[in-house]
């Protein structure tokens, strides 16, 4: 009788024990559902009532915190951002999903520089249009477009007067800034729709 060298032995051995614990392995992931869902659906919606309402109780804000009376079908909340610290600047950020996955957002910012930073972070480089297209009224306001070069971010910007009881501690105006990669048109639901 023929005698298996012990190295080959063991060599199969352990392949055949590989084979038997990848049986249960392969059939666990081919049969069983796992989560097929693309990365872009796994952005999360939010609820911004509270936030928003604690923030309207705020007297320390020199404006009343805005947000959309209704949002167009399809659009979905998906970031909220305040900082409402004491010396810092005072900002209400919500960020929207809109029906073709296109990104609005709603900024508004204390003091006379609020709008630059806002365009920088939203909108890297626009500049306000001019002519008969660079302004467009939305909710009884006039807002001025900026568009960035390529043509890919919009932005709309308005400036008020601080109100409240901070108003007379803070300098310049609040500047509210609704921007994003969404069509212009898309800008002006969302701004026309801001209380």
């Amino acid at each position: 009788m023929a005698r298996v060298s012990p190295l080959k032995k063991s060599l199969r051995d352990m392949l055949l024990s590989m084979a038997v614990i990848s049986l249960p392995i392969v059939a666990i992931v081919e049969w069983f559902p796992h989560d097929s869902k693309k990365p872009e659906d796994a952005v999360q919606t939010v609820d911004y009532t509270i936030p928003l309402a604690q923030a309207r109780r705020d007297p320390d804000l020199p404006f009343q915190a805005l947000a959309p009376t209704a949002l167009p079908p399809g659009w979905r909340a998906t970031s909220i951002h305040a900082d409402f610290d004491p010396g810092a600047q005072l900002r209400w950020e919500l960020g929207f999903l809109t029906s073709d996955d296109q990104y609005v957002g709603l900024d508004q910012v204390a003091d006379g520089k609020g709008a630059d930073g806002v365009l920088q972070v939203q909108a890297p480089d626009a500049t306000p249009v001019s002519g008969a297209g660079g302004t467009v009224t939305a909710g009884g306001y006039q807002w001025q477009v900026y568009v960035t070069p390529d043509g890919s971010h919009h932005a709309l910007v308005r400036t008020t007067a601080p109100v409240g009881t901070a108003a007379a501690t803070t300098p310049g105006k609040v500047a509210v800034v609704v921007s994003g990669t969404g069509a212009l048109s898309e800008l002006e639901t969302l701004a026309g729709s801001l209380q």
